[in-house]
């Protein structure tokens, strides 16, 4: 992972990615309201993290491309970590509501940011078995919202149900190729963070959200 993260910086310079140790962050920079989830804390863990600026700047060509959904659309933090022994990319979206059409957005967020971040990593001489996870945080649902999202039978509203009750989703590659043709998603393992009492602000251990 090191040597990968070194050519990456070598040919990305204004994009380095910068090590950090015992913990990440994740921060929504543009915050709608003081009461919107703001930022996200993953402890006990060392690795490196990419500037938020490289997703969005790597939109452009896409959007000129007129390429659709999701390779137009970013999460709002990256970060790879080696964890039991596996190394790990993780794309993380915060979200302030529980909303199935918001959860269900986040998605397509981390699996557009993924997709643009695998093509420009693969030009680089030294390829990472890495093991993708996605990981959406918001505000836990509220009651009312738990009843409105036991009607829905639509997609989202089956993603995001499953997501509340497992606190995971896998979306496996072969499953995926007729949904995203002619994209060829990898394997991605989905983890949702209920934050209680609308906290703001938000910590959670590595392994605590890797088993989630």
């Amino acid at each position: 992972m090191n040597t990968a993260i070194a050519e990456f910086n070598l040919l990305y310079p204004r994009f380095e990615a910068h090590s950090f140790n015992t913990q990440c962050e994740v921060v929504e920079t543009n915050p709608r309201t003081p009461s919107d989830f703001q930022r996200f804390v993953v402890k006990d863990v060392c690795g490196y993290v990419f500037p938020r600026e490289l997703a969005k700047a790597t939109i452009s060509f896409y959007d000129k491309a007129g390429c659709p959904d999701p390779m137009r659309l970013n999460c709002d933090g990256i970060f790879c970590a080696e964890v039991n022994n596996k190394k790990c990319m993780f794309l993380c979206e915060l979200k302030s509501t529980f909303d199935s059409s918001q959860i269900f957005h986040a998605r397509e967020q981390i699996i557009g940011t993924l997709m643009r971040l695998k093509a420009k990593a693969s030009i680089l001489q030294t390829q990472v078995d890495w093991e993708y996870h996605g990981v959406i945080v918001s505000y836990e649902p509220t009651n009312r919202q738990l009843d409105a999202l036991n009607k829905l039978s639509s997609n989202d509203g089956r993603f995001a149900k499953t997501l509340c009750a497992k606190r995971h989703k896998v979306i496996r590659n072969e499953l995926s190729q007729k949904y995203y043709h002619p994209l060829s998603i990898p394997d991605l393992n989905i983890h949702y963070v209920a934050v209680p009492n609308r906290n703001p602000e938000y910590e959670l251990d590595m392994q605590t959200l890797i088993n989630l």
